[in-house]
């Protein structure tokens, strides 16, 4: 189990985050800490704003609900995390079925050389 994210730590990880740059493990520990930490959360509507706000400004198509899009990169990376949580479970899954269907054939092997 990995240890809790401290403030300082968090706030490193703001500008990675909202350019899509954490491994799993780090976004899934950075949306924990900043789910519970409201100093953090609203550093990182101050940023989102700042960062995604300057990008989208020479756009014709702006969308002023930063807090909104905020919330919905969240959303989206909570969803990646639990793809990825997914593909691990079937992964380890059909690894499992593997191994016992191996097992289970040289057992029936086994039964026709020796009985």
């Amino acid at each position: 189990m990995a240890c809790e994210m401290t403030c300082k730590e968090a706030r490193k990880l703001i500008i990675p985050f909202i350019h899509d740059e954490l491994s799993m493990e780090d976004t899934r520990d950075f949306l924990q800490h900043v789910r519970g930490c409201k100093g953090c959360m609203d550093e990182l509507e101050i940023y989102y704003i700042v960062e995604v706000g300057l990008d989208n400004n020479s756009s014709d198509d702006i969308d002023y609900n930063m807090t909104a899009a905020l919330h919905s990169h969240i959303r989206e990376a909570y969803q990646r995390i639990f793809i990825i949580f997914l593909g691990k479970v079937l992964k380890y899954s059909l690894n499992t079925l593997m191994i016992f269907g191996v097992f289970i054939i040289a057992m029936m092997q086994l039964r026709n050389w020796f009985f």
